[in-house]
């Protein structure tokens, strides 16, 4: 096995800085509705100003610009409460060139189309502006990506974890699978398939069961042959479902999908209904479990022994439309005696929005997608850079 750089104060003193957080928080009209992200990014960063560092760059993204400059995703919507918790004033740069003040904060990085493409030119010509001695990474949602800011810039520099990428990984090492496990129960929900199949595929190979909710439970129903109406899903992911299906029953693992929904003609129609599987309405669309998918689930959830749970159950932000995601939450919050490790950024919105600590759990990830690959035992791109270079025998 390999030991992680850690940080330590030599590595910081007089040191020019550039760190790789993780402040992609859900917002909404300008306004953080969750913050947990942010929260998390303060103790490495109150560590690098205690430990006389000279300066520190922050990297960081918001959202889905997909290489091009929208002020929607601007990080400039994170900057007052990142100050505000850090305790100092904080520099805005719209650029990747260095300002005066000790702490500064770039514009997003997805902004560019070198950031994605993990762009030499685009990195040398961020280390030629900054200069910087080291490399933190502290942004656990991000280490599965092979990016400039991720894994780019750290191949140049000497490279650190941060106290978060530190407590992701210790909290969840314990819990990484590769193999047959009793009583393991993997909640998947959320809207894309393509982007957790990888992982669905790899828990079908070891988990007891898996609940399907969300958008993601859309192409499921129809790979089983049902109809779901109106409701969102691709034809390439029911291909995907089906496949998904098929390996399942050859691993003897369940795959538990809803047997009725909470329907309506769109997300603002006042009028709902529940509505069976068996016969599931032509003009309508399925947004939540309904009240018998909830029984099931909460059900299995109640003998499981270890609760992996990545995604909502549906469209958990309108409140016609949340009772599964609460159900099932609350549900995996009582299971005292099992392990439970809930993560993603949905998830962590859930939590404050329906007031449930996250003591109540395990551990509560910050990674949704990196939280899965690290359990199914994936070596994540962004700590791999951060391996010193001798093995651990």
């Amino acid at each position: 096995m390999f030991e992680i750089n850690f940080l330590n104060p030599k590595a910081v003193e007089d040191k020019v800085i550039i760190i790789r957080l993780d402040l992609n928080v859900p917002f909404s009209e300008n306004e953080i509705k969750e913050a947990t992200r942010i929260n998390e990014s303060i103790p490495t960063l109150k560590y690098l100003l205690k430990n006389k560092a000279k300066k520190i760059h922050i990297l960081s993204h918001l959202g889905r610009p997909k290489g091009e400059i929208n002020k929607k995703y601007s990080l400039r919507i994170v900057l007052q409460k990142l100050s505000k918790k850090l305790g100092t004033k904080i520099e805005f740069r719209d650029d990747f060139t260095s300002g005066q003040s000790r702490v500064q904060l770039h514009e997003n990085v997805r902004f560019f189309p070198g950031e994605k493409n993990n762009d030499p030119n685009f990195i040398l010509n961020i280390l030629k502006e900054i200069k910087p001695d080291i490399f933190i990474q502290d942004g656990f949602a991000v280490a599965h990506r092979s990016s400039s800011s991720v894994t780019g810039i750290g191949s140049y520099l000497p490279s650190y974890a941060g106290f978060l990428l530190r407590k992701e990984i210790e909290n969840l090492s314990p819990f990484v699978l590769s193999k047959k496990t009793k009583g393991l129960t993997v909640i998947i929900g959320g809207a894309k398939i393509e982007t957790k199949v990888g992982i669905v595929k790899h828990f079908c190979k070891i988990a007891d069961n898996i609940l399907i909710g969300g958008a993601i439970a859309n192409a499921f129903l129809v790979a089983k042959g049902y109809s779901v109406g109106k409701s969102f899903y691709a034809n390439e992911d029911v291909s995907l479902a089906k496949k998904i299906i098929k390996l399942a029953q050859e691993n003897k693992t369940e795959i538990h999908l809803p047997v009725d929904l909470v329907a309506a003609k769109n997300l603002n129609d006042v009028k709902i209904s529940q509505e069976k599987i068996t016969n599931f309405p032509a003009d309508l669309m399925g947004f939540d479990l309904g009240g018998r998918s909830i029984a099931n689930y909460k059900n299995i959830i109640k003998q499981s022994e270890i609760v992996i749970w990545n995604g909502p159950m549906g469209v958990f932000e309108k409140e016609n439309f949340s009772k599964g995601t609460l159900e099932v939450l609350r549900s995996v919050a009582e299971q005292k005696s099992a392990k439970t490790i809930l993560g993603g950024g949905d998830t962590l919105n859930a939590l404050r929005l329906f007031s449930v600590e996250k003591s109540a759990f395990t551990h509560v990830s910050t990674g949704g997608g990196a939280m899965l690959k690290f359990l199914e035992g994936e070596v994540l791109p962004g700590i791999e850079i951060l391996y010193k270079k001798k093995a651990i025998k």
